[in-house]
């Protein structure tokens, strides 16, 4: 079918509709396929390698279909791809990069809402000369913390204001009513990818010095924090050196990026890390083992009371309370990672009408012309509806779903890759989450009301 390129004549209506691949159906694609869906000269196919999940995701949608489909077979995706104006990378991120090629080669935009690799940046030039846009981090964090965080930072140097603090904390935790486990965390899909980032260092920028936080000491920095009435704890994310180029702030004197959760979550998983069950090679076990003699094991036989002296108390009784040191049996031949993340979805999953919450907070230390600073911070809470969709997955598939309809539409005109960090960009989008009660609440502070040791406490 023979498809008219409107793409990048944002002025003027489209002659027809706009088509939408939506790869994977995990939670966050409900949402997307919700929003493309309301403007019926849509269509939008959901591809999965589990039909039944695709057909649960287009069920209720006039314009929407699924079909199986596998994302590792490269030539059919290429082919399939062609067939489209936007393809959403909805696929766990090693995918990612395939799904990039594919759409250079059917010259098809792409948008992901994972974080940008360098090989991934490497096919700006291809996508350039294929005049498609390839948008990466456009869901929650990475996503809609880059929307905020660029107009605020836009505003101050318009009025020739210097940034000298960029602070952000994001976090999806349970609602507090529904934060009823000595984790203080739950999980709506398989754990792994959300145990696997905290074996990555981290790296930030304090008072103009680079700070390197080795992967064994990750959940060891956690600090207390304060945000939105909650009393949580931080520790920083993965690579916050990258922003301050991202983020056109070469005056910053410290930025960090980093995580949200409920005290003691760092504490309990630095022990589990401890134990040994976060290797990733395979370990075997005698058949029918039990988890106590597992874990005895993976610590070259030490016996449990020794293991509990060295351990502590709070963080070994969540452990005990998983039912780490019990005597059930184990799951067979498999890298303690995934045995532990078996667990943790058994133990600690969602259930019917259970609510989930996502707390975003930045904070701005900005020095005016004058050489007085004030403090700025935006906050944004969601919580999940009971039986509708999780905070989460509104938090990050609203997002990829509006910018794939500003493409289509030609409101984003951009070729080669891209993040959401321009006016044009973050300026629409940061209205349409609007219209979903998606949005930050901003406070400023004067230096007569407020030290900078209270307002970044956790980084004293």
């Amino acid at each position: 079918m023979r498809r008219i390129d409107y793409r990048y004549d944002s002025g003027k209506l489209r002659e027809n509709m706009a088509r939408f691949l939506v790869l994977g159906a995990g939670l966050v694609t409900a949402p997307i396929v919700e929003y493309l869906c309301r403007r019926p000269e849509n269509t939008v196919v959901i591809a999965n390698n589990i039909l039944v999940d695709a057909q649960k995701t287009a069920d209720g949608f006039a314009n929407a279909s699924a079909e199986i489909f596998d994302v590792r077979d490269t030539d059919a995706l290429k082919v399939r791809a062609a067939g489209f104006d936007v393809v959403l990378s909805m696929v766990p991120p090693p995918f990612h990069y395939s799904v990039a090629q594919a759409c250079v080669a059917a010259k098809t935009h792409m948008i992901s809402a994972s974080y940008q690799t360098p090989e991934m940046l490497a096919l700006d030039k291809e996508a350039k000369a294929a005049n498609i846009c390839i948008m990466n981090e456009i869901g929650l964090d990475p996503g809609i913390d880059h929307l905020s965080a660029m107009q605020i930072i836009d505003e101050a140097h318009a009025s020739d204001e210097k940034i000298e603090t960029f602070v952000s904390w994001c976090g999806g935790i349970p609602a507090p009513d529904n934060n009823d486990n000595p984790l203080g965390y739950k999980f709506s899909w398989n754990p792994k990818g959300a145990v696997l980032v905290l074996l990555n260092q981290a790296d930030y920028l304090r008072t103009g010095q680079g700070v390197t936080v080795a992967a064994e000491d990750l959940m060891d920095w956690a600090r207390p924090v304060s945000i939105g009435g909650l009393d949580l704890e931080c520790y920083p994310n993965r690579n916050s050196l990258l922003y301050k180029d991202i983020y056109n702030i070469p005056e910053v004197g410290t930025l960090i990026r980093g995580t949200l959760r409920y005290p003691g979550f760092c504490q309990i998983m630095q022990l589990a890390k401890t134990l040994g069950l976060f290797r990733l090679d395979d370990f075997e076990v005698p058949s029918g083992a039990s988890w106590k003699q597992y874990i005895q094991k993976l610590n070259n036989g030490a016996a449990i009371t020794t293991l509990q002296k060295n351990a502590a108390q709070t963080a070994w009784a969540a452990l005990n309370w998983l039912g780490i040191f019990s005597d059930a049996e184990i799951p067979e031949g498999q890298a303690p990672m995934d045995v532990f993340c078996e667990l943790l979805l058994e133990k600690l999953s969602y259930l019917d009408g259970e609510k989930d919450m996502i707390v975003l907070q930045h904070k701005f230390i900005i020095k005016k012309p004058d050489g007085a600073k004030y403090y700025k911070s935006a906050l944004l809470t969601s919580t999940g509806r009971p039986n509708g969709y999780s905070a989460m997955a509104a938090t990050v598939g609203y997002p990829a779903g509006m910018a794939a309809q500003l493409i289509a539409d030609g409101t984003i005109d951009h070729a080669g890759l891209l993040l959401p960090v321009t006016k044009d960009i973050y300026g629409p989008l940061l209205d349409m989450l609007a219209q979903e009660n998606i949005e930050f609440t901003e406070q400023v502070w004067q230096q007569d009301e407020m030290t900078e040791e209270q307002f970044i406490s956790e980084l004293y």
